[in-house]
Order: structure tokens, then C-alpha cells, then sequence
């Protein structure tokens, strides 16, 4: 069988999935003995004998409008579609299809609901290939990697993992979350190819979870986890078939993902028996192949029905195939803040009352540093009189403002980690401690003097090498310390983790990037960092301007010095959103802001 050419095109700047999803294709499509090649760009030269297949959400929105197919082309092309009912992209998808000459799609629920919507639209069924195994099928090679979750950060994604993190938190996990936008090349939070597939090798369970309002199964990303022998623990699915739940994944309630997945990994039987049958049953009965044919057999149809003009009848084309839609940052960025959310936020100028007010609240600041005493109490009570292991050259330093919880708690939980701190040094600022002896010192402000400056006199105070900075508002995972102060034992300057919001989900879950920082405060603390590197930038802003934005201000200098950080991609703290007074982000949010983002 061969039938006519068919390029496989992706735009430049797009998804590396596509690209990836592309090749399979291709490879797919050659195996059933026809002619394919991927094609990465605007659509080539063409003739009789060319047909095209493109990713119709992402092709003709992020290709430039000067380089997008003309509609003849289009009349050759075959809408290559992925993308789930419920979902923005999906709606994209099928407000382009009538302008395609054909059109298949890897997803059942989505077929159905084009064809339901007057579209002629095939389903193209994904199934096994060799390009994705890097496992073999060995039950008894070693798996390193307890749960492993492969998915754009989505605010409804973020939710279900935030509750899933204390079911997870004695295991070995690895949340790769990067922003929903064009990913074109691997991040410390996105994996590609085959460094993806072996990942997926090494990972005992896939934790599957839905996007938005779809409730489809994401076959992309389950088919490369059973291709590699890891087991997918997924919420509820319209589309399951053919996979039967319980013989070749596990289903459980979006509200329990989390105990569903610690159960299984306690049941070796069954995980092993998943594992196996799984990757036998893509292997033997999820053949391709038909859905090849049946690709090249539309092909043919197109060519015959619509074959390319000649170069001098080709029209050239006058205004776009449809206008792109989103910027190059994605719109699902939490802030850390939950009431100042950078640029966004600024709108238009305050008025004289807010100015004011926001000058005041510098200036009492101000005042007390200059005037207000300070009263320091050592710790008269050992952190963890039970002994263990212990990071001498490990301090934390917590600061507790006005509206913050008390630090007891916080305390107790370092104090019941798997590696205790050498020292936990508090900052009251502005805020009373309460009576009787501790195992922490403290630094009593009588009137705040504002957050950076307290997080720079309790640096003072410590004598560590390595310094976890806190705030009040915080609880902790046993394993925080331990895992954090590995990864910079392994050579990170800044090692962080992805924090839990009763209100946002997961916070502060992305790598630092100079780009995003400049227009978002998007991570705050809960790191840990060596006491070089504070001091090389001098520490935290100190400006009362900056009060709410110090650890942004830390984290503008970290992403633009290039030290080197690791995302430790597990939940490892949590939060209360605690409501301050008004600090003066909030009342002229300008001028704070580029008070923070202006280089110091």
C-alpha cells in the first residue's frame, strides 16, 4: 500500500507533544506501507501526490498569520485532532474544521461529539509502539519512583494533588507540572521523549487526573505509561474502553486518587499483575495499523478530490485563518499572593486617600526601625528531645506577622521530621509570643518593621551554612528537611518545593524564570538556600515598599543571577491564606511593585 505522501507538519515555537505524537504517526503510517515524514514549519511545496495532516488548534494559531496554509491547502489537509470535549482547545479545534478537507480524531468522546456537532470525523485509535518502550517488559526490573504525574498545571489539577498530598507523602513522588502553554524543549517540569519514557520506566504508578470540565481518559499519556510498564491511577473516565478498570488500571473518585494510589503501591500482587497484563494487552491488541490504513485511504480520497494548483493558479492568501488567543505566558500561573497577582493587579492609578494611606504605612515602618527596641530570648527547650538524625549546619527561620498563626504547630512539625534543623529562629514581628519556654529563639518587634528586615536580622542572628526560609503561616511534611537539604547536598543553591493553598491548590510549583517573575509573584517560601548566595545578593528587600513581595524580590535575584535551583517536585508544605492589614502592594500596587522588580 502506498497511496500519497503525507507530511505531518508542526509549527515552529508549538508543542513538542505534537512533534512527538507526529513521529508515531509517521512511523505508523510507513509500517503499513505507506509514504509519510514529519515536517516542522509552514506546509512545503505540494503537488498531486501531497497531502498534509496538522494539529488544527495549535498549527494555525501559532504559525504566523503570513506563513498559514492557503485554503486550497487546506482542502488537502486532514485536521489531526487530540483534544477533549470541555476543554478551550477543543473548541478551537472544532470551529476549524469546516475549512479542512478531512478530519480524524484519538479520542472517542471527542469523535462523538464532533461528528454529534455535523463534522465528518474518524477516530484514529492510538495503540502500541516501539518508539515509546524503553522498558521491554521486564516485571522485575527496579523502579525507583513511586508515583510520577505527568500534567499542565490547571487550577481544578492543582486542587486534586493538593488534597492527594498527605495519602502521598511517604513516597517517592515526582509532580511535573508545567504551565499550560507551548512547550518546546525540556524543563526541570517537563520531560521529553525518551527522557520522558524512561522516566515513565522507572515510575511504579501514572496518577492520571482531567483538565478542566473534560472526563476523558488522556490516551497520549496512558498509552506511553503502559507502553513502559507503569500502572495509571486515574479519576473517573467516559472512555475507558477497551481498557477494562481494574484488569488494566485502577479508577477511583477524584476525592481519593490519593489513597487509592498509597493502597495500590501496599498490594505488589496487584500492581505487578496490572503492570503485565497491561503492557501484554497494548502490545497484542492495540495494533495501529488500521487506523494507518484508514489515514492514507482519506488521503487518497483528498488528493483525488482536490489536487494542487498549479504555482502560477495558486491565490496567495489575504488575512488570517484565525487570530491567536493567548500570549506566551500561561493564564494559570497561581500567584503566591492571593491578593496581588503582579501585573494584573496594577490597573489604573490609586487615588490620594490610597497613595496616603500606603505612605503611612512605609513611614510607622520606618519609625521603628529607628526607635522601637528589640528583645531577643534564646531557646530554652531542646527542638526534638527524641535525638535523630540532625543538619547542624541546617537553620530555619520563620517570621510571624500580624494576621499569621501562631508558630507552634510549624515548630512541631520540624520537630517531628526525619532530619531535624540545628536551630529554628522566629521573628514576632510586630505580632506577641506567647508565655513559657521554647525550643526556638526569638526576636520580639513590638511595632512591625517589616518582613525582609526581619528575615535579614534572624540571618544575622544564624551561624548555618544552609538557612529553610519560613513564614508562620505554614505546616510542613516529615520528610521537608530531608528532602530539601538533598538537593542541595547534590549541588542546587536553592532547593524548593510546590506548596498546598486551601484556596489556590499548588503554589509556587514552577522552576523560577526571569520572564515570568517580571510580570508575576509566583513563588514565595518554603526553600532552603545557602547562606552564599544570601549573602552575594544581600539578603531579602528591606524597602517597606516591598512588604508581601520579599521573597519575590529573592527570587527576581536568584533567576537572574542563573543560580542553579531544583524544584523538589513533591508536596511538601501547606498553607493558611492568612489576611494582613492592608500593606501598601495593596494600596498603590504600582509603586510597590516596581519598587520589588527594580534591580538592587
Amino acid at each position: 500500500m502506498t497511496g500519497p505522501r503525507l507530511v505531518l507538519a508542526s509549527a515552529p515555537g508549538g508543542s513538542a507533544f505534537m512533534e512527538e505524537l507526529f513521529e508515531v504517526v509517521a512511523d505508523a503510517v510507513r509500517s503499513a506501507g505507506g509514504r509519510a515524514e514529519t515536517h516542522v514549519g509552514p506546509l512545503p511545496e505540494d503537488d498531486d501526490d501531497t497531502v498534509f495532516v496538522v494539529v488544527p488548534h495549535e498549527y494555525l494559531v501559532v504559525l504566523p498569520e503570513n506563513q498559514r496554509p492557503r485554503p486550497d491547502q487546506l482542502r488537502r489537509t486532514i485536521a489531526f485532532c487530540v483534544e477533549h470535549p470541555g476543554t478551550r482547545t477543543f473548541d478551537t479545534s472544532a470551529s476549524l474544521l469546516p475549512q479542512f478537507g478531512g478530519a480524524v480524531d484519538i479520542n472517542a468522546d471527542s469523535t462523538e461529539e464532533l461528528v454529534r456537532r455535523g463534522h465528518d470525523v474518524r477516530r484514529f485509535q492510538l495503540g502500541y509502539t516501539p518508539l515509546w518502550d524503553r522498558w521491554g517488559g521486564d516485571p522485575d526490573s527496579p523502579r525507583a519512583i513511586d508515583v510520577t504525574y505527568l500534567g499542565t498545571a490547571e487550577h481544578r489539577r492543582s486542587a486534586l494533588l493538593a488534597r492527594a498530598a498527605r495519602d502521598l507523602d511517604g513516597l517517592e513522588v515526582r509532580l511535573l507540572t508545567p504551565p499550560h502553554e507551548p512547550m518546546v524543549k525540556p524543563r526541570p517540569d517537563f520531560l521529553m521523549g525518551r527522557a520522558k519514557h524512561e522516566h515513565l520506566a522507572r515510575s511504579r504508578v501514572l496518577l492520571n487526573l482531567h483538565r478542566e470540565a473534560s472526563k476523558a481518559l488522556e490516551w497520549v499519556r496512558v498509552l506511553e505509561a503502559a507502553c513502559n510498564g507503569c500502572v495509571v491511577v486515574t479519576e473517573p473516565s467516559r472512555d475507558l474502553a477497551p481498557f477494562t478498570a481494574g484488569q488494566h488500571l485502577v479508577v477511583a473518585r477524584e476525592t481519593v486518587v490519593g489513597a487509592a494510589t498509597a493502597a495500590l503501591l501496599r498490594d505488589d500482587e496487584l500492581e505487578r499483575s496490572i503492570r503485565t497484563e497491561t503492557y501484554r494487552f497494548v502490545r497484542e491488541e492495540l495494533d495501529m495499523g488500521p487506523s494507518a490504513r484508514a489515514l492514507l485511504e482519506l488521503a487518497a480520497d483528498l488528493a483525488e478530490r482536490h489536487p494542487a494548483p498549479t504555482r502560477s493558479d495558486r491565490p496567495v492568501p489575504t488575512r488570517a485563518v484565525v487570530a491567536a488567543t493567548e500570549g506566551p505566558l500561561a493564564v494559570d500561573t497561581p500567584s503566591w499572593d492571593p491578593r496581588f497577582r503582579g501585573e494584573e493587579s496594577l490597573g489604573a492609578e490609586p487615588g490620594p486617600d490610597r497613595r496616603l494611606a500606603a505612605r503611612l504605612t512605609v513611614e510607622r515602618a520606618e519609625t521603628a526601625r529607628r526607635t522601637d527596641g528589640v528583645v531577643q530570648t534564646a531557646a530554652e527547650l531542646p527542638l526534638a528531645p527524641s535525638g535523630g538524625p540532625r543538619a547542624d549546619d541546617l537553620d530555619v527561620l520563620i517570621v510571624r506577622r500580624i494576621g499569621d498563626p501562631g508558630v507552634a504547630a510549624l515548630v512541631d512539625d520540624l520537630a517531628r521530621g526525619t532530619t531535624h534543623p540545628g536551630r529554628v529562629l522566629v521573628c514576632q514581628d510586630g505580632t506577641t509570643e506567647p508565655p513559657g519556654p521554647k525550643p526556638y529563639d526569638v526576636l520580639q518587634h513590638p511595632v512591625p518593621r517589616g518582613a525582609g528586615h526581619a528575615y535579614n536580622r534572624l540571618l544575622a542572628e544564624s551561624r548555618a551554612d544552609l538557612v529553610l526560609v519560613l513564614d508562620a503561616g505554614m505546616r510542613c511534611s516529615q520528610h521537608l528537611v530531608t528532602r530539601l537539604l538533598a538537593a542541595v547536598r547534590a549541588g542546587a543553591d536553592v532547593a524548593h518545593c510546590p506548596v498546598a493553598d486551601v484556596q489556590l491548590g499548588l503554589v509556587g510549583a514552577l522552576p523560577p524564570e526571569a520572564r515570568r517573575l517580571a510580570r508575576l509573584p509566583y513563588l514565595g517560601s518554603g526553600y532552603l538556600v545557602r547562606r552564599t548566595v544570601l549573602e552575594e545578593i544581600g539578603g531579602w528587600p528591606e524597602d517597606p515598599w516591598s512588604e508581601g513581595l520579599e521573597h519575590h524580590g529573592f527570587w527576581l535575584e536568584v533567576a537572574d543571577r542563573g543560580d542553579r535551583t531544583e524544584l523538589v517536585q513533591q508536596v511538601l508544605l501547606s498553607r493558611v491564606v492568612p489576611d494582613p492589614p492592608a500593606r501598601p502592594v495593596d494600596l498603590d500596587p504600582q509603586r510597590a511593585w516596581a519598587v520589588t522588580n527594580a534591580k538592587r
